[in-house]
């Protein structure tokens, strides 16, 4: 079950806080993932799971959103990293790796979201709601998390994505213009006018349950 986002407006306003590391860090991080890189296409299965277990957590969560469903986000997961692992040697150390790994995470989910709306989408119309110990609360949470992914599949392409990194990967914008191919000011206007769309679509929901 999925709960309502949250969508609090000093993200509009307020810059992304940095904390810049000395450079030999710097240099010694990314020549620490250089070697992982290359140890991982060299076939060291420990390598690439060195590289990409500190954002498996962050990879869950926008796969879940994008997919609406958990057990499709682990899927998406899965095939998510079979994807980098064929594509690693495309990524350069250092640039960043987080957003390289969840935008194909979610687009993965999507993909399979998309497939599994086709397979169910008889079924899904002539369910029932099954028993729980407070049906209202259940109708009234599985409406906003529908109207949550509605809403989200109806934006465009890229302003849909700069939202899902910005609220699930918790992404600054700097992250999210990577993952994007874009630049940082045009990812804060994309994520503004998917806040912005958000709230307007969740209003009545949010009335209602007020």
């Amino acid at each position: 079950m999925q709960a309502a986002l949250a969508l609090p407006d000093p993200w509009l306003t307020q810059p992304d806080v940095a904390f810049p590391a000395a450079r030999s860090d710097n240099r010694q991080a990314v020549s620490v993932e250089h070697e992982l890189i290359k140890a991982a296409l060299d076939g060291d299965g420990r390598a690439f799971e060195s590289l990409v277990r500190p954002h498996l957590a962050v990879l869950y969560r926008v796969a879940e959103r994008a997919s609406g469903n958990a057990a499709l986000a682990e899927d998406a997961v899965q095939e998510a990293l079979v994807i980098a692992y064929s594509r690693l040697k495309k990524y350069e150390p250092g640039t960043n790796l987080k957003a390289f790994l969840a935008a194909i995470a979610v687009q993965r989910a999507k993909t399979l979201r998309r497939g599994e709306q086709r397979r169910h989408a008889r079924e899904e119309a002539s369910d029932a709601p099954t028993g729980g110990e407070n049906p209202a609360e259940l109708v009234e949470a599985q409406r906003t998390a529908e109207l949550v992914r509605n809403a989200l599949a109806d934006m465009p392409e890229k302003r849909r994505m700069a939202a899902i990194l910005r609220l699930d990967a918790g992404m600054s914008y700097a992250e999210i213009a990577t993952a994007l191919g874009s630049t940082e000011g045009s990812t804060r206007v994309l994520v503004h006018l998917a806040l912005k769309e958000l709230k307007s679509k969740l209003a009545s929901v949010l009335e209602t349950t007020a």
